[in-house]
């Protein structure tokens, strides 16, 4: 592999830089023209189990297998050429076994010539196990992959350019003979605004520690791009600092993806607005700032007044282009030290920093108004729009965040339930309002506001003494009002569209857990679900379900569908057409609740179903009413004489589970084997076989 008639000056710059490969923080390796090891790191060393090279010599070729040696050769082959490879490959480790690594090969070029090459190495093994999908790649695999590196070793005293790679050029614009020429040049193409602290770092690092920097370097086309910087100081027998070793790469497209990931984190993508996080860290500041200065702030929220009834009749798109146009208006209308988010929907929030008084909110409020009401144009077409806003003050309604957002949040519900238009919160204003009609309209945000959360409860087999399934059920914790009771809010959404939205959360969301659990190793049960008449009455619904489980590469052996007796009997035709549709897909069907609704006894044979649910109610007096014996064993013997599964709901007791068990009820589930659990605590279960208590 060597490159005849070139003297070598390896050696040199080796010298060179061996404090910056040393202090990598991964394996590295630089390989003389024959594939010698020449010079490890302490990253390598712990990887392969090798000491330094310099006290044990050996080829690179040596520590593969003999299968590897032939791919190996070729790509170093391409690196001596002058060409930049990855691949993969296994290496031996010293003690025998073989450690599969991603390896980044650049040419050392000296002179114009190749005369070595430098490994970067990538251990791949933990990211073979169980959840490898969810591992990324190392950072500094991506920025090696990306970008060319920079190898520079300066002058501690004078800032001379001892020795430099080609690489400068394409990372600073500027070729090797500029920077043995001007010792000032790195200053001189220092972005403005980062050169300060750059030199600073710079200094401290004179206390002998290796640091990283990123800073903006100015571009020959006037622009500027981002750049890390990774220095050793290295100091002679004496302790003397000599000179700085310098790792430079180009991290600017890093970063500009950086900056859009925090843009779109703290952004409406539809408006381009801050939204409900950014504005939250933004009125705890105001509220600092406030008390210091002993100011005032302001919140108005805003919600356009029968925004539902566009979408319905103009459509989605066009709903769109009227938010936009909100948003335009409104920010164009504020003060510049003011906020606008929107914070999901048709509400906007408005934050007032540093208000002299209250009369200035009243003001803003009124503005808003009147700059919402004049007409939109939009398609040729004139649309007139009206808002509904509440108010809230620091310090008089509170000094919380969270309490001055939930205060004119309620004030404009009243403006909205009153047609004021307006309303600023007043003490006891809460009680005034409903708290159906309170939580009617948080559960609009409850998605959102990433309030909605699931817990599950395990089904059992009383034979196996191991979890079949878990049902999924639907908790909401708000902010404020804490935990709001399925009972409660679930009715409260049945009795509005917001349940479809509601089941369709939990669809995707158990979809989505089952997914993780799968790749985790968890047991293969099955998770069911709770779906209201309105859910599966829909055209859509079954399409709903085929895309949840594709979107998640779930079989659809692992979902089940739960629904009710009366939702069996409403809108028969359509209910039983949809059921064998599912079958025929792999979904099964639980009717819950069972025996409750006795006059649905009798069509129980024209329903696919493959488990039914003995209601809770027949389960709770087992010990202390003989007729419940009765029922209970009529209605285990009518499952299985249908070719049913059967689950008893609701169990709680000793005596209960052995009844159960003694009429031939295998499949149980109730606190007496575990009340729902979070989603943390079902892997530790599932994991556990439980014994008859």
């Amino acid at each position: 592999m060597r490159n005849p008639g070139i003297h070598s000056d390896l050696p040199f710059f080796i010298d060179s830089f061996s404090s910056i490969v040393s202090n990598l923080p991964f394996p590295s390796y630089i390989l003389d023209l024959e594939g010698t090891i020449v010079l490890s790191n302490d990253a390598a060393i712990r990887l392969t189990g090798y000491p330094q090279a310099t006290e044990f010599k050996r080829n690179f070729i040596s520590q593969l297998d003999d299968e590897e040696i032939d791919q190996a050769i070729n790509h170093l082959k391409r690196v001596l050429s002058g060409e930049k490879v990855q691949f993969n490959i296994s290496i031996r480790h010293k003690n025998g076994f073989s450690i599969p690594v991603q390896i980044l090969s650049i040419p050392i070029e000296i002179c114009g010539a190749v005369q070595g090459i430098l490994d970067f190495m990538f251990d791949q093994t933990e990211k073979t196990g169980p959840g490898a999908s969810l591992s990324p790649l190392p950072q500094w695999t991506k920025i090696l992959n990306e970008n060319n590196i920079c190898m520079w070793s300066v002058d501690a005293g004078t800032g001379r350019t001892l020795q430099i790679s080609s690489a400068c050029q394409t990372i600073f614009g500027h070729p090797q003979r500029e920077f043995f020429k001007n010792a000032c040049l790195w200053e001189e193409i220092l972005y403005s605004s980062d050169k300060e602290e750059a030199l600073q770092q710079l200094r401290l690092i004179e206390n002998g520690q290796p640091a990283k920097l990123e800073y903006r370097v100015r571009t020959q086309h006037g622009g500027f791009k981002w750049v890390s910087d990774y220095i050793t100081p290295v100091h002679d027998e004496n302790k003397h600092l000599v000179r700085y070793d310098r790792v430079i790469m180009d991290i600017n497209h890093q970063k500009k993806t950086e900056e859009e990931l925090s843009y779109l984190a703290f952004h409406d993508s539809l408006t381009g607005l801050p939204n409900r996080r950014k504005l939250d860290m933004e009125l705890q500041k105001a509220l600092i700032e406030a008390t210091e200065k002993n100011h005032f702030v302001g919140i108005l929220f805003i919600d356009i007044d029968r925004f539902k009834d566009i979408n319905d009749s103009l459509g989605h798109k066009m709903g769109d282009k009227f938010i936009q146009v909100m948003a335009s208006r409104l920010k164009e209308n504020l003060r510049p030290d003011d906020i606008i988010s929107r914070q999901g929907g048709d509400e906007f929030v408005v934050l007032l920093k540093n208000l002299p008084n209250s009369l200035v909110l009243d003001e803003m409020a009124a503005k808003i108004s009147q700059v919402i009401a004049v007409p939109i144009k939009l398609v040729d077409h004139e649309y007139r729009l009206s808002v509904s806003i509440g108010t809230s003050i620091f310090p008089n309604h509170g000094m919380d965040a969270d309490v001055l957002m939930m205060k004119a949040d309620h004030a404009m519900y009243l403006a909205k339930e009153n047609k004021t238009g307006i309303q600023q919160y007043q003490t006891g204003m809460s009680k005034s309002l409903s708290r159906k009609m309170l939580l009617e309209q948080y559960l609009h945000r409850a998605i959102e506001h990433n309030e909605l959360y699931l817990e599950y409860q395990p089904i059992m087999d009383a034979g196996s003494n191991g979890i079949i399934g878990l049902e999924a059920l639907l908790r909401w914790k708000h902010p404020i009002l804490g935990n709001i009771s399925p009972g409660e809010f679930i009715q409260i959404a049945e009795e509005s569209d917001i349940i479809l939205k509601l089941s369709n959360w939990v669809l995707f969301t158990v979809c989505g857990q089952r997914r993780r659990w799968m790749d985790q190793g968890l047991a293969p049960f099955y998770i069911s679900i709770n779906v209201p008449a309105q859910q599966i009455h829909q055209d859509q619904f079954i399409e709903t379900i085929k895309q949840a489980l594709r979107e998640y590469k779930l079989s659809a052996e692992f979902l089940k569908i739960e629904i009710t007796e009366r939702t069996a009997m409403t809108n028969v035709e359509k209910t039983l057409k949809t059921m064998r549709e599912l079958q025929e897909f792999g979904v099964d069907i639980i009717l819950d609740d069972f025996g409750i609704g006795y006059s649905s006894i009798s069509y129980l044979v024209q329903y696919p179903f493959n488990t039914i649910k003995i209601d809770k109610s027949f389960i709770q007096d087992l010990h202390h009413n003989p007729t419940q014996k009765s029922v209970c064993r009529s209605l285990v013997a009518m499952g299985k004489n249908l070719g049913m599964n059967v689950v008893a709901e609701g169990v709680e007791e000793p005596e209960q589970y052995h009844f159960l068990c003694s009429i031939g009820c295998d499949k149980m589930q109730g606190y007496y084997f575990s009340r729902p659990i979070s989603t943390d605590l079902v892997e530790s279960f599932t994991n556990h076989l439980y014994t008859v208590r």
